[in-house]
């Protein structure tokens, strides 16, 4: 509550609930992320405090998406029962009619009954091909509305692993990415290396252009990081203006290319806003370049890879710098 009022945050249930995590240390990652948005001595703003809310506390998407889905096919599959149960009801009782009928033929019958009968058998027959006719059809429906429902939960995963604002990975995803590419390496006796990357002076130049300027620049940095990576890669936002690339099978030599690659694209582009004819200048990376090492998990690379990146940024800034 002290920190909310130096701070003036609105005393809102959500900041309450960050905070409080916060200086009880129950989510390391969400102290990790207040700390790196807040490096310069400043509470990060309030739209980064509430990103990191929803990222850390509401209910997951791909979870909401799988409970809508499921809902919806479980009633699509309800109707195609119902009607299955519907049919077989009613091949049950064409059976029993065609049962009859066969008994009664063991009697001597006129050319009258046997005409009757003969008719009847084919009403009946009619009237079951009819049902299989409306059973089909209801099944085309049933089948069109689960790939629906199918293409819709896949959408649904897509987006649940994709960042909002860059379009590119979001943490969730990074997190299975490294996983994986971890298990791969220790798998298989291969190379991974981890790029940490931060915008230098983001939140300066945030204060000074506005928070739409800003998104532009979170949204370039985005394309061009995709733009430098190829195959296995996995570019990534870490969370706020931080970004991370991992690099399977990569040897930490190789992953200083790529690192010093991203950097020299990012820092070569003019920040343009062609609508107001201003030019905003350029900006800076500063990369941190961490090498798996055999054995270790996912938290202490990424810590590796961070220290690399805080080393760079102490160093004066976009610079690369290899964990040693």
């Amino acid at each position: 509550m002290e920190r909310m009022l130096a701070d003036r945050l609105p005393p809102t249930p959500q900041n309450f609930t960050l905070w409080y995590v916060y200086y009880s240390g129950q989510l390391p990652d969400l102290i990790r992320a207040i700390d790196l948005a807040g490096r310069d001595g400043k509470t990060p703003p309030q739209s980064l405090l509430d990103e990191f809310y929803k990222r850390f506390f509401t209910f997951d998407a791909e979870v909401q998406a799988i409970r809508e889905t499921s809902e919806k096919a479980r009633h699509a599959l309800s109707r195609v029962l119902e009607q299955i149960g519907s049919v077989e009801t009613e091949t049950d009782r064409y059976g029993h009619t065609l049962t009859g009928f066969r008994g009664e033929l063991d009697q001597p019958l006129t050319v009258g009954e046997l005409r009757a009968m003969v008719a009847a058998i084919a009403a009946e027959t009619a009237a079951i091909v009819e049902r299989q006719a409306r059973l089909q059809a209801h099944l085309q429906e049933s089948s069109q509305q689960l790939a629906e429902i199918r293409v819709s939960l896949d959408t649904a995963r897509r987006e649940a692993l994709t960042d909002g604002l860059t379009g590119i990975a979001n943490r969730k995803a990074f997190d299975q990415a490294l996983e994986d590419a971890i298990a791969e390496a220790g798998r298989e006796s291969l190379p991974l290396s981890l790029l940490m990357i931060d915008i230098d002076h983001f939140k300066s130049f945030n204060d000074t252009h506005g928070h739409l300027i800003g998104d532009h620049v979170l949204k370039l940095v985005g394309r061009m990081l995709m733009e430098c990576i190829k195959g296995r890669d996995t570019a990534a936002r870490f969370g706020g203006e931080e970004f991370a690339i991992v690099l399977p099978r990569t040897p930490l030599a190789s992953a200083m290319t790529v690192a010093e690659q991203v950097r020299s694209c990012v820092g070569a582009r003019q920040i343009v806003n062609k609508a107001r004819n201003a030019n905003y200048g350029t900006i800076s990376l500063s990369v941190g370049v961490a090498e798996y090492r055999p054995g270790e998990d996912a938290g202490s690379l990424i810590r590796r890879a961070d220290q690399a990146l805080y080393v760079a940024k102490r160093s004066g800034r976009n610079r690369v710098c290899a964990d040693a």
